[in-house]
């Protein structure tokens, strides 16, 4: 099959840490790789759409600051789920100006996970925001999102890192990881908090591995292992890694 788009960018799930991300493409912006096709899971998804759609990484980060402004975060009460998304869709439908994937600059490809097939799933077509919110739904978290009679949840819960996707697309594909393993494993705590990090962390290395293994590069460090995905106090911090990822040092072998 020839490959038809130059460069992809596989955007991976990582709730807050997408700071990471924009903070990555802005560096790999200025250095010349511009992606003429991406994919995303869960906030993965959300970059990978505005990067699509047109805006900026200072229009992506306008963006994200009005989700911190909103406290989407904040628990609610509702017996189906934790977190309300409507916050969520508003801001998304103001900033994306594209109602459906047809409409995009350039290709976009989002995954999400069904519940009723227990399979992944992979959107290029049709709704936009219905697609990214499916993608962004973690379980319990946020509502579930109907689309075309079935529900859907996080990407991530199947694939992270969606690589695969768009592979055979490309002939080079970089891959944006914010599930790092670190060289040096954390110090037990007995905490809930410990556990659930720690299990998520694990789960999502899980299921990127094949993925990762399929990119021609892999952006990550293993700094970013020490900041919750739901933290927005350090959004600086992780687009500075983003930013200065040692990974980008190498892709003068690329060219």
């Amino acid at each position: 099959m020839r490959r038809k788009y130059k460069l992809g960018i596989a955007f991976g799930g990582g709730g807050a840490r997408g700071y990471y991300h924009a903070g990555a493409l802005k560096r790999l912006l200025e250095l010349g790789y511009v992606p003429d096709m991406v994919s995303g899971t869960s906030v993965g998804s959300v970059v990978a759409a505005m990067y699509a759609a047109g805006l900026t990484v200072d229009q992506m980060l306008e963006a994200f600051r009005e989700l911190n402004l909103k406290d989407f975060l904040e628990p609610r009460i509702p017996k189906e789920y934790l977190v309300d998304s409507k916050p969520v869709r508003k801001i998304l439908e103001e900033v994306i100006h594209a109602k459906t994937f047809e409409e995009l600059n350039i290709p976009l490809k989002v995954v999400a996970t069904c519940l009723e097939t227990a399979k992944e799933v992979v959107f290029d077509s049709g709704p936009l925001i219905d697609a990214i919110l499916a993608s962004c739904s973690i379980p319990v978290v946020f509502p579930p999102v109907k689309i075309n009679g079935k529900h859907y949840v996080d990407g991530g819960v199947i694939r992270n890192v969606p690589v695969l996707p768009i592979r055979d697309d490309c002939k080079k594909v970089f891959a944006l990881n914010l599930f790092p393993e670190p060289e040096r494993h954390t110090d037990y705590s007995g905490s809930m908090k410990y556990i659930a990090e720690r299990c998520v962390t694990m789960l999502f290395n899980a299921n990127a591995s094949y993925d990762m293994d399929l990119a021609d590069l892999v952006i990550e460090d293993e700094e970013m292992a020490v900041y919750n995905a739901y933290d927005l106090k350090h959004k600086e911090e992780m687009f500075d890694l983003g930013y200065n990822a040692r990974a980008l040092r190498s892709l003068d072998k690329l060219t």
